[in-house]
């Protein structure tokens, strides 16, 4: 394995998969019905088919429904996301089954799978319901998959709610088990950081399993094909999926479902017409069959031509491809040579026609539904990143609360208004109260879902501001209005912003946002791909304030301690665990004297790995890519979803 390619190494994580989900099927008895949740279909596609399952024992395949009612065999598996009511519904289910046929609860017949893991309120649930003992639960934490080249995903798109509107962080650690058996494949880089406290957890726990996993048949060696590894927080840039944007696949994410890299090209309802307020249909929409595209370029060779692009070169792009086709005239073509053409390439061609065809159907849409608004959306979101004319941008996002109100993406433009320029009490009333006359009063926990997961600010009282005293004056220029808030501040440390957009061009990561914004993960690629040294590294990233590396670096630095039993016993009050990670502000003295510590840098093998938890958008993947072109490296990008920023809105409805 060792000598195979990182692409074909990526690809045996499918394997892995299936021979845990072929442990627990082997366990669950001889004939069975598999009762899956919808949302886990796809995702189940990627690690085995039905040919696979039913040489498993699995006799009938049903989709879970609370309604569902008798099955073909006594014994059922449900396959279900670890979300507490999807939980409740399925024992509910077995509850009423078992209420009409008792002696199924001694035949030990009631199996649920969980992805990712079974939490211990599982148990415990189960056990009010009466349950314990005659349903098994056991835990399935499928590996990374791979989307498309260089695209990981673990495709649990429920986790940004947990762990950032929750705050339930009790399924972080089904992410540092996917780079722990990643790592088992190919190896462990060199040099490891992370931005964000969540990140920093993922790695402290990943060296817990280093740990208490350790297998001697494992190559412990450093990774031959990555060089460095970034896990990165989504709260340390959330801009990056507030701001619309303005490539192929990232405007393809803003329309369209998409599910484990398969499009629903339904045109009649994309997701700008489904999230705006209905007043009813004259027509009833159509049952047809929508066409899907994959998006995966080793399928779809045109999806991978144009999929990084500004959409304003796709559609000539696309035109030349027609135009190819059109000159390919088989009227002259001899017997032989047609008899040749439609053995080896009419299929090609074919299927060519078909992608053609549904690409330039995407743009259509696109282009219908979006470039009434694109330009003046454009503008505004260009002016809130560099803190501009901050009462017309109120304007434009009060407009659209009034006149064009949308469920998701009007609260999106709420939520960048407020952490670019922030928003004044009396402002952040009046758009609110627009959002709850349209929608109604029901969805006002929302808006404290927004503030807990750090993507809404909300403005304090102006009675709580007034109210202060001659002593506290000194405090009186945090309530004058700033010329810079911390959001540009940082974002001008890090050189996110270019001073001229409209004069962007395709060698700059920011033309994914029109030459307004670079993505963070596209500065921290770049800053690890282009440094010489650890010391440089952390100069040009100094103002990420949850930075922390590790790998080769830490051991350098663990003094003799080597396992977390001997770190805890060491530990002093008022100090962090700092176990798999470290942060940056504790190696300035000896960055000084030993500036690459580890000896990690320039870097080798020049691939990187970023994980981004809580999802990760198109534009960032397309942003990477140029860092990726520019530097002569390679950069794979994972995370436990794909999504779009009107997705990541959804997650606190």
């Amino acid at each position: 394995m060792d000598n195979q390619p990182l692409s074909l190494k990526l690809s045996s994580l499918c394997l892995i998969s299936q021979c845990k989900l072929e442990s627990i099927l082997s366990s669950c008895g001889d004939k069975k019905d598999f009762i899956i949740d919808p949302t886990l279909i796809k995702p189940l596609e990627r690690v085995c088919g039905v040919n696979w399952l039913r040489q498993h024992g699995i006799d009938k395949i049903y989709k879970m429904d609370p309604q569902l009612g008798n099955t073909a065999n006594n014994t059922r598996v449900y396959f279900i996301p670890a979300c507490i009511n999807k939980y409740k519904c399925v024992l509910d289910q077995i509850s009423s089954v078992i209420s009409l046929n008792p002696s199924l609860a001694d035949l030990n017949c009631f199996h649920i799978i969980i992805i990712p893991k079974v939490l211990t309120i599982y148990d415990s649930i189960l056990e009010s319901k009466g349950l314990f003992g005659i349903v098994k639960l056991h835990t399935f934490t499928w590996e990374l998959m791979t989307l498309d080249e260089q695209l990981l995903s673990l495709e649990l798109p429920f986790l940004f709610k947990q762990l950032y509107v929750e705050q339930n962080h009790s399924l972080l650690s089904s992410i540092s088990m996917s780079l722990w058996s990643l790592f088992h494949v190919t190896g462990k880089p060199k040099a490891i950081f992370s931005v964000g406290k969540l990140s920093s957890s993922v790695l402290d726990m990943l060296e817990v399993y280093n740990e208490t996993y350790a297998r001697d048949f494992v190559n412990t060696n450093s990774s031959k094909e990555i060089g460095a590894l970034i896990v990165i927080d989504r709260n340390q840039d959330y801009a990056s999926s507030l701001l619309t944007p303005a490539t192929y696949s990232g405007l393809l994410s803003e329309l369209f479902s998409i599910n484990c890299g398969n499009l629903d090209l339904n045109v009649k309802e994309t997701k700008l017409k489904k999230g705006k307020l209905d007043f009813g249909f004259d027509e009833q929409s159509g049952t047809a069959k929508n066409a899907v595209i994959t998006l995966d370029s080793s399928i779809d060779t045109l999806y991978g031509e144009i999929k990084h692009r500004h959409f304003s070169e796709v559609l000539s792009v696309l035109s030349s491809k027609a135009k190819l086709l059109k000159n390919e005239d088989i009227k002259a073509l001899g017997i032989q040579e047609i008899k040749h053409f439609v053995t080896t390439k009419l299929q090609q061609v074919t299927l060519f026609k078909q992608n053609l065809v549904n690409h330039v159907l995407a743009c259509e849409t696109i282009i219908s539904e979006m470039s009434n608004k694109y330009e003046n959306l454009k503008l505004a979101e260009t002016e809130m990143l560099n803190n501009r004319n901050k009462k017309s941008n109120f304007q434009f996002v009060d407009e659209n609360f009034g006149t064009d109100i949308h469920i998701h993406n009007s609260l999106r433009l709420m939520c960048l208004l407020s952490l670019t320029q922030s928003l004044t009490y009396d402002e952040y009333n009046a758009l609110v109260t627009k959002y709850l006359l349209a929608f109604g009063h029901k969805y006002l926990y929302i808006f404290n879902n927004l503030i807990n997961a750090g993507l809404l600010i909300q403005p304090s009282s102006p009675k709580l501001s007034l109210n202060i005293n001659i002593s506290n004056l000194g405090n009186l220029s945090d309530r004058l209005p700033k010329w810079q808030n911390e959001f540009q501040s940082n974002a001008n440390k890090l050189k996110q912003l270019p001073s001229q957009p409209d004069k962007v061009g395709k060698s700059s990561p920011s033309y994914v946002f029109n030459g307004g914004y670079i993505p963070l993960v596209a500065v921290v690629c770049q800053a690890i791909l282009t440094s010489d040294t650890l010391a440089e590294v952390i100069t040009k990233l100094t103002a990420i304030s949850d930075l922390r590396v590790g790998g080769k670096i830490l051991e350098k630095l663990k003094d003799g301690i080597e396992t977390l039993n001997e770190k805890l016993s060491n530990i002093k009050l008022q100090t962090d665990l700092e176990f798999g990670c470290k942060d940056v502000k504790g190696l300035t003295r000896l960055l000084k004297t030993e500036p690459n510590i580890g000896g990690c840098f320039p870097l080798k093998p020049k691939t990187v790995l970023v994980y981004v938890i809580g999802g990760v958008n198109y534009a960032e993947i397309a942003a990477c890519d140029v860092i990726q072109t520019s530097t002569g490296s390679k950069i794979y990008v994972a995370s436990d979803c794909v999504h779009s920023g009107a997705e990541m809105i959804a997650a606190n409805i």
